[in-house]
C-alpha cells in the first residue's frame, strides 16, 4: 500500500510532464477506436446494401454461370426456374425467393448513351426479398411493362425525369441486337453505386422478351428468416436443386471485398500502433527521468528498509498510473467522436464525387461501435504503459544505497 501511496504522489509531482505523457497515449488508443468504429461501420453499410438490393442472402445459379458472371451469359441460365422454386420455398429457414435476369445494355435518351447494368424483376416478388421499393424517392415504382427504374445519380447524368422516354439496347440470346422504348416510372436512391448510378430496372417479363429467354432467369435470390443458419440453410438448398445449380452465401459472392477490409483494418491499426509505441517511449522517458531525479530518494528508501522488489512496485504503479489516466482519456475520446459518427455520419461524397470505390456503397461513413474493442483497447494501453516502465526500473534497482546518498 505504501509503494501505491509514493506512486501517486509522485506521479503529480510532476503534473505537466505527466499530462503530456497521458495525452501522448490517449491519442493513439482513440485513433484504434474510431478507425475500429469507422471499418466496422462501413463493413455493416456495405453488407446491408448488398443484401438488401445485390444478392439477399443466398443466390442460387445454372451451374458454371458465375464463372463467366462478369459477362452475363446468356447460355448458361435457369430455364424453368418453377421447377425448382418449390423445393427452396419448401426449406424451414427460407422466407421468400425472387428472380432476376440481369444483362449489360445501354440506354440512350435520344442524345447521349450510356452503358448500364439491366435487371429485370419480378414485380410483386421482389418486394418480398429486397428493399427497391423502399428506396423509390421520385415517382412510383414498376407498376406493369414499359415502366423502368433509374438511379438518381444516373437520372441527373442522363437529365432524365419521371415520365421521361429513354431507349434500352442489349443483345438477345441469339446474337441479334433489339431495342424497347421505356418511360421512366421511378428515381431510387439506395445508397449502393451499382444501382443509383449504372443501373435499369425493369420488368422481369420485358427484360425475358428482349434478351429472347422465354422465361428463363439468370439467378434466384433467396431471404432467409434467421442468418445465423446460413451455412446450414446452403446446405440444404445444395442438397434439394442438385448438381445443376450452384449455390452461394452473400459473403462467398463478395469475398473479395471483405479481403480488402481485413488488409485496411490492419493498416489503419498499424498507424494507431506507430503512435501508441511513440507515446511509449515517451514513458519511458518520464521514467528514466523520474529515475534520475530521485536517485538520493532511492537511496533513502533503499536505506531504510525497501527492498528492489518494492522500488519496482512503486515505478511500476506509476507507469500503471499514467497508463490507466492515458487510457480512459483515449477511450473516451475515441468514444465521442465514434458516437458523433454513428448519429451523423460523414458526408465525403462532396470530395470524391462520383469515383468508382471497392465497396457497395457511397462516401458516407457512418460509425458502429464495438465496446469489446474499446475495453480491449483500454487495457492494451494500460499494459504498455506497464510494461515499457520496467526497463528504466532496472537502472533504480541496481543503484547502491550508499551510492544513491552521495547525490544528496
Amino acid at each position: 500500500m505504501t509503494a501505491v501511496k509514493l506512486a501517486w504522489r509522485n506521479v503529480f509531482r510532476h503534473t505537466r510532464r505527466t499530462v503530456i505523457t497521458a495525452a501522448a497515449i490517449s491519442v493513439g488508443l482513440s485513433a484504434m477506436i474510431l478507425m475500429n468504429s469507422m471499418m466496422n461501420g462501413v463493413d455493416k453499410l456495405a453488407s446491408q446494401n448488398i443484401i438488401d438490393y445485390e444478392t439477399s442472402h443466398l443466390e442460387i445459379f445454372a451451374d458454371g454461370y458465375y464463372r463467366e458472371e462478369g459477362v452475363f451469359p446468356l447460355d448458361t441460365i435457369i430455364d424453368n426456374p418453377g421447377l425448382i422454386l418449390k423445393k427452396i420455398e419448401q426449406i424451414s429457414n427460407v422466407k421468400s425467393v425472387a428472380p432476376r435476369v440481369k444483362f449489360q445494355a445501354s440506354i440512350s435518351n435520344g442524345i447521349d448513351e450510356l452503358p448500364v447494368i439491366g435487371v429485370g424483376v419480378d414485380i410483386k416478388k421482389e418486394k418480398e426479398v429486397f428493399k427497391i421499393v423502399n428506396s423509390v424517392v421520385k415517382g412510383s415504382f414498376l407498376q406493369h411493362e414499359g415502366d423502368v427504374l433509374i438511379g438518381k445519380d444516373l437520372s441527373r447524368d442522363m437529365d432524365l425525369d419521371i415520365g421521361s422516354y429513354l431507349t434500352i439496347i442489349t443483345k438477345d440470346r441469339n446474337g441479334t441486337y433489339n431495342a424497347f422504348d421505356l418511360t421512366v416510372s421511378g428515381i431510387i436512391n439506395t445508397g449502393h453505386p451499382l444501382f443509383d448510378r449504372n443501373a435499369a430496372l425493369i420488368s422481369i417479363e420485358q427484360a425475358q422478351e428482349l434478351l429472347a429467354i422465354f422465361d428463363g432467369v439468370t439467378e434466384l435470390s433467396v431471404r432467409v428468416r434467421d442468418d445465423r443458419n446460413l451455412v446450414r440453410t446452403k446446405e440444404r438448398l445444395v442438397q434439394a436443386v442438385g448438381k445443376e445449380y450452384e449455390v452461394y452465401t452473400w459473403r462467398e459472392l463478395n469475398a473479395a471485398i471483405f479481403e480488402i477490409s481485413g488488409f485496411k483494418r490492419m493498416a489503419q491499426f498499424m498507424i494507431a500502433l506507430v503512435v501508441v509505441i511513440i507515446a511509449a517511449v515517451g514513458i519511458i522517458n518520464t521514467m528514466l527521468m523520474a529515475v534520475m531525479e530521485r536517485i538520493p530518494e532511492i537511496g533513502t528508501l533503499k536505506a531504510m528498509g525497501f527492498n528492489n522488489q518494492g522500488i519496482v512496485k512503486m515505478f511500476v504503479y506509476e507507469g500503471g498510473i499514467i497508463g490507466i489516466f492515458g487510457s480512459l482519456l483515449g477511450c473516451l475520446i475515441g468514444l465521442l467522436l465514434s458516437l458523433y459518427l454513428v448519429h451523423f455520419g460523414i458526408d465525403m461524397s462532396a470530395m470524391f464525387g462520383n469515383a468508382d470505390i471497392v465497396y457497395p456503397m457511397k462516401f458516407i461513413i457512418v460509425g458502429e461501435i464495438d465496446y469489446w474493442t474499446v475495453l480491449s483497447v483500454f487495457l492494451f494501453g494500460v499494459f504498455v504503459s506497464v510494461f515499457v516502465t520496467l526497463w528504466p526500473v532496472r537502472k533504480a534497482t541496481r543503484l547502491q544505497p550508499v551510492d544513491a546518498l552521495r547525490h544528496v
